[in-house]
């Protein structure tokens, strides 16, 4: 019997010090960009606490849950305005893209991502092969609360990136991680305290499977900004304080103060001789005495009749608007209209002034698109990498690009009317895909009017075939002359 020797290939489980210098300064990179960023979840979510609370709140107030959801406001209505779509092609050859969109979800996760870049500033984009009965190339979205990266200016993309896998319950440190580099995905895991190669794929694409999507990044800050910034936290602080000091004002101060001139201590008890309870001393609405005053005689050692009063109720009215002044000072630094903050006035905005308010948002909106689109671009080109390898030919790939919907969402009534006036002008083919997305139809609206009206056109062209063979003379008539045929006039000639 001859035995054979199979070769067994056995990954390559080892990390070299670079990397493990490299986990290193990503986790201290996470670890301080952590606490930042749930300040500015904390104000987004509303649970945000006051520090400094006056001595003049009374205990019992001091932890009085008062909401001021002015820095959500400020950035759902902007993640509102950001639909991406998908990608298309100019040239036809979307590489597979469609599929990915669909396949992933990204109609949908795609907002996650928005969502977290305009609280935190930056949020990231994973791209790799899925496992079996999942999507592949397998598209998600990260939080940067659990994952970080070094940014090349000069590439315009990762160098590296670190995600958190997992942390220890007991010891509350990361004990699983997940080391991306332009050559292999490095899984490790902390065992006695010594990083292990849990799994290692080099897949060797020249790239990093992150994307980082920024918000307002600058050449000085290329992190990005929350749109949570410091002034609407400021003003957040001041307009929950100011709901605080109406609280107070309603407890204390609503309910007109009363006063009784030349009382004793047995006015305020009850029958039972004991004292009544303060409430209903303060909330009574009646007040009944005895009359200590005896009409019928006339003795100078009688005291004086009590005098009963009351003082004027405090308005809320100064709270309220300084609340208005402040929720106008977040809609500038928002740019958002002021009515989206819940103070409007009695007569309602004529259409050009609601477009005047909203241009600064719609601009803001249109920046956010042109920002994210180059992110969702790079996520495009890996899944192309993954999807054919690092052999891929992406020379075509310049010809794909990013679909938004229109940030300044028209009325349907004014898509169609520009839309109509573009089409008389010539501007526009009626039955072009431009057409359709100024019309604001989805991409699937778009492809069953593409398919019903190549359909309708078929059936157009089978009935007009139908009708020119209908209406065509035919040449088995007798009493016609099929062309070149000399037959007819010879015979007539010879008779």
């Amino acid at each position: 019997m001859i035995k054979m020797a199979v070769a067994v290939y056995l990954p390559n489980l080892t990390v070299s010090e670079d990397e493990l210098a490299l986990v290193e300064v990503m986790l201290k990179r996470l670890a301080y960009y952590i606490p930042r960023n749930q300040v500015a979840e904390d104000y987004y979510e509303g649970k945000r606490k006051l520090d400094n609370i006056s001595s003049s709140i009374p205990p019992h107030l001091q932890n009085l849950r008062t909401v001021v959801g002015w820095a959500g406001i400020s950035v759902d209505v902007l993640d509102e305005r950001l639909d991406w779509q998908g990608w298309i092609s100019e040239s036809g050859k979307d590489f597979g893209l469609r599929d990915v969109y669909t396949q992933n979800n990204l109609a949908m996760e795609s907002s996650l991502g928005h969502l977290d870049t305009l609280i935190y500033g930056t949020s990231f984009v994973t791209v790799g092969a899925g496992y079996e009965g999942e999507p592949s190339p397998l598209i998600s979205v990260e939080s940067p609360m659990r994952m970080t990266g070094i940014w090349d200016s000069r590439l315009r993309r990762l160098s590296a990136a670190l995600g958190v896998n997992a942390i220890d319950e007991s010891t509350k440190q990361v004990s699983e991680v997940t080391l991306y580099m332009p050559y292999a995905n490095i899984t490790l895991g902390k065992v006695a305290g010594i990083w292990q190669v849990l799994d290692r794929d080099d897949h060797n694409l020249g790239r990093v499977m992150v994307v980082q999507m920024t918000n307002r990044s600058r050449a000085s800050r290329e992190g990005g900004r929350s749109e949570i910034t410091r002034g609407i936290r400021s003003l957040v602080d001041q307009g929950v304080r100011t709901l605080l000091g109406m609280e107070i004002n309603r407890e204390f101060y609503s309910i007109p103060q009363k006063y009784i001139l030349g009382a004793d201590m047995s006015m305020f008890m009850d029958d039972d001789g004991n004292m009544r309870p303060a409430w209903q001393t303060i909330q009574g609405q009646v007040v009944a005495i005895e009359d200590p005053i005896d009409e019928d005689t006339d003795r100078p050692d009688q005291t004086r009749r009590p005098e009963i009063g009351q003082f004027n109720a405090a308005s809320p009215a100064p709270y309220a608007e300084q609340l208005k002044v402040l929720s106008q000072m977040v809609a500038a630094e928002a740019a958002l209209p002021s009515g989206y903050f819940g103070f409007v006035t009695e007569n309602p905005s004529s259409a050009d002034a609601i477009r005047q308010e909203e241009a600064r948002l719609i601009k803001r909106a249109e920046r956010k698109q042109l920002s994210f689109g180059h992110s969702w671009m790079e996520v495009g080109r890996l899944s192309v990498l993954v999807r054919e390898g690092s052999d891929a030919d992406l020379s075509e790939f310049n010809s794909v690009s990013v679909k938004w919907r229109d940030a300044a969402t028209p009325t349907r009534s004014a898509a169609a009317d520009e839309a109509s006036k573009l089409i008389a002008a010539g501007v526009l083919p009626a039955d072009s895909s431009v057409t359709w997305d100024r019309l604001g139809f989805s991409p699937q609206e778009q492809e069953r009017l593409a398919s019903d009206l190549r359909r309708a056109r078929g059936a157009a062209s089978l009935q007009e075939a139908i009708r020119a063979a209908v209406t065509a003379p035919s040449t088995t008539d007798p009493a016609v002359e099929a062309p070149g045929d000399t037959r007819a006039g010879s015979e007539e000639a010879a008779a």
